[in-house]
């Protein structure tokens, strides 16, 4: 069993696609090898597709995270790659042990952080298959219309009379 977890100065980065490194475990949870994160160098979906195929090449079968944005965690559970939620305040050797542990496991893709930045952008390859994936290789060219954005920015109706919004990391004003 080959366990990923992203790395940022020796620790569970807070962010998957953020991390300074990706280092690959074996079941022993010895460190088998390590890589700079792809995704740091442009950023961009060309980039996080680059890391989604760092992961797949090292034939991980679970990667642990502290926060994931709902794309990239769709798209390891679509490849069959186990994702274990973790906690950067645990030792390395704690967040490999409890990889296993049913009550850490994300399941589907809403579990991850929606992106902002991709509804502003109007999503990438809006025909489908979004960024890098078979169906729509088109990296971030297939933008949709601005009217089609501007219509995904607004609130739904039921969501219309509620004021309040949070925000992680930020309190709401009293």
């Amino acid at each position: 069993m080959i366990i990923a977890m992203p790395m940022s100065r020796g620790r569970l980065a807070a962010h998957f696609t953020k991390a300074q490194r990706i280092g690959f475990f074996n079941e022993y949870h010895q460190l088998i090898t390590s890589f700079d994160n792809p995704a740091l160098c442009g950023g961009g979906c060309r980039a996080k597709s680059e890391l989604l195929s760092l992961i797949k090449a090292q034939k991980t079968d679970i990667v642990i995270v502290q926060h994931i944005g709902e794309r990239m965690l769709g798209k390891l559970l679509a490849a069959g790659i186990g994702v274990s939620q973790g906690d950067n305040g645990e030792s390395i050797e704690v967040l490999l042990s409890q990889t296993q542990l049913l009550e850490r496991r994300l399941l589907d893709a809403s579990q991850g952080r929606a992106s902002l930045n991709h509804a502003k952008k109007g999503g990438c390859c809006a025909s489908g298959g979004g960024c890098g994936s078979a169906e729509g290789e088109c990296g971030c060219g297939g933008h949709k219309p601005k009217s089609e954005v501007s219509s995904l920015l607004q609130k739904p109706e039921s969501a219309q009379g509620e004021a309040t919004v949070s925000y992680s990391g930020f309190r709401p004003l009293s």
